[in-house]
C-alpha cells in the first residue's frame, strides 16, 4: 500500500517519488536548466490536453487559469453563455461578470446535465461571443459531454473555454479533435504534485480572440507567450512544483495515458461498488466523473461530522460538499496516484463510522463488493 491519506478531489496525494523530485534540486527560471524543464513539461501538457497548441504556465491555483483566460479574451459588453451544474460551473459567471461581461447563464441542477438541444437553442438565440463549461464538475463529480458541447459552440461561432482542471490526466480529453480553444488544469489535480502552477492550453484559433495587450498585466499572454517561445515565464515560477510536474509527467508516460485513463476508471467502479453495498446513493444524474464519486449522505444528521471523523480517527481526508451541497454529499477522490486497491481502507474505515452511527447494519458489506469489482478487473486483464 501506500502512504495515503488524501482522497480529497485535490490537492490530492503527492507520491514520495514525486515529493522528492520538489526538493531535490534549484534552479533559475532564467537558466539553461530551466529552459530543459520547462519544454520537458511543455511536450507532456500537450500530450496530456492531445493539443499542438501553445501551454502557458502561470504560478497560480486553478481559478487564477480561469482568471486568466477570461482577462485575456473578455472585453466589457461581450456576450457569454456560461453553462453551470455546480459551484464551478457558476464560478465562470462569476468572473466574467467581475470583467463586465454580458453574462447569459444556462444553469441545470447541481449533479446533472446539460439538454444538448436546449443549449443549442439558447446558443442560436443569443450568439455570444464566447461558451464557458466544464468538463468534469469537481462540486458534484458530474462529467459533461465537451466534445458535443464545443460542436455546438462553433456551429454558432462562440469560443469554447472549457475548464478541464480534474479530467486533464484522468479521462478522456482530445482538445484539437474536439475544437475546444482554451483549457486549464493545475499541478494538484491529475498531475499528482503539490499546488502553486496552472496551466492554460491555448488552440490555434484561441489566439484570434486574445485580446490586443491592455499594458503590463499579471496575467497577459501577450507577455506569457512571448517568454513561451524562449521557454521561460515572464515571472518568477514556482520551481519546486514545477520539478515535482515534471516527475508526474514521466510517471505518467511511463503507465502510459491510456492506462492511466483506465486506472482512474477502475478505481471509479471500485469506489462506486463499495459506496453502493453501505446503501450511499451516488449524486451526479449524468455520467459520473473518474476522478472523484459524490454520495449522498443520510438526510437525518446521523452523518454529520463524517469528513471531520474519517480524519480525526482514521488519519484519512476526503472531502464535503460546497454550497447549496454543504452537510448533504461526502466527496472521495480517485485521481492523480490513486489505485483501487488503495480505496478498501477508505471505505473500511467510512464504514466503521457508518456502523456505530446506525447508518449500517452489518460490517464487510464495501469490501466485499469492492473485491468482487477488482476480481473482475483482475480477471478481464488476464483473459
Amino acid at each position: 500500500m501506500q502512504d495515503l491519506d488524501m482522497f480529497t478531489p485535490g490537492p490530492t496525494h503527492v507520491p514520495l517519488a514525486i515529493r522528492m523530485a520538489s526538493i531535490a534540486q534549484l534552479t533559475h527560471h532564467r537558466t539553461a536548466d530551466f529552459k530543459k524543464l520547462y519544454e520537458r513539461i511543455h511536450a507532456g501538457l500537450q500530450n496530456l490536453f492531445r493539443t499542438s497548441g501553445q501551454i502557458l504556465m502561470l504560478p497560480a491555483s486553478g481559478t487564477g487559469a480561469m482568471e486568466s483566460v477570461v482577462a485575456n479574451v473578455v472585453a466589457a459588453g461581450d456576450t457569454v453563455l456560461v453553462l453551470a451544474a455546480g459551484k464551478y460551473g457558476l464560478r465562470w459567471a462569476e468572473l466574467c461578470r467581475t470583467y463586465q461581461a454580458d453574462v447569459r447563464l444556462h444553469q441545470v441542477p447541481d449533479g446533472e446535465t446539460f439538454d444538448l438541444h436546449a443549449v443549442e437553442r439558447e446558443l442560436a438565440a443569443l450568439r455570444p461571443r464566447h461558451l464557458f463549461l466544464t468538463h468534469c464538475e469537481t462540486s458534484t463529480g458530474a462529467v459533461h459531454d465537451v466534445q458535443r458541447l464545443a460542436e455546438l459552440g462553433r456551429r454558432h461561432g462562440a469560443t469554447v473555454v472549457a475548464d478541464t482542471m480534474t479530467s486533464i490526466g484522468v479521462e478522456p480529453f482530445h482538445m484539437d479533435e474536439w475544437g475546444v480553444d482554451f483549457a486549464l488544469t493545475a499541478s494538484h489535480k491529475g498531475l499528482m504534485s503539490p499546488p502553486g502552477a496552472a496551466f492554460v492550453a491555448v488552440g490555434e484559433r484561441g489566439w484570434d480572440v486574445v485580446r490586443p495587450s491592455q499594458g503590463y498585466s499579471y496575467w497577459n499572454f501577450h507577455l506569457l507567450r512571448a517568454a513561451a517561445l524562449e521557454s521561460t515565464v515572464p515571472n518568477t515560477p514556482p520551481n519546486a512544483t514545477l520539478f515535482a510536474v515534471a516527475a508526474g509527467l514521466d510517471r505518467i508516460e511511463a503507465e502510459g495515458l491510456e492506462n492511466v485513463w483506465e486506472r482512474h476508471a477502475h478505481s471509479a467502479a471500485v469506489c462506486r461498488a463499495g459506496l453502493a453495498a453501505l446503501g450511499l446513493p451516488m449524486l451526479p444524474q449524468g455520467r459520473a466523473s473518474h476522478s472523484l464519486t459524490a454520495a449522498v449522505l443520510p438526510a437525518d444528521g446521523r452523518a454529520d461530522g463524517l469528513v471531520e471523523a474519517l480524519h480525526e480517527r482514521f488519519g484519512i481526508r476526503v472531502a464535503g460538499g460546497q454550497g447549496s451541497l454543504k452537510g448533504r454529499i461526502i466527496r472521495i477522490g480517485h485521481i492523480g496516484s490513486v489505485s483501487p486497491l488503495d480505496l478498501l481502507p477508505v471505505l473500511t474505515a467510512l464504514e466503521m463510522l457508518l456502523l456505530e452511527r446506525g447508518v449500517v447494519s452489518r460490517p464487510g458489506r464495501a469490501s466485499a463488493a469492492m473485491a468482487d469489482v477488482l476480481w473482475r478487473q483482475q480477471g478481464r486483464r488476464a483473459a
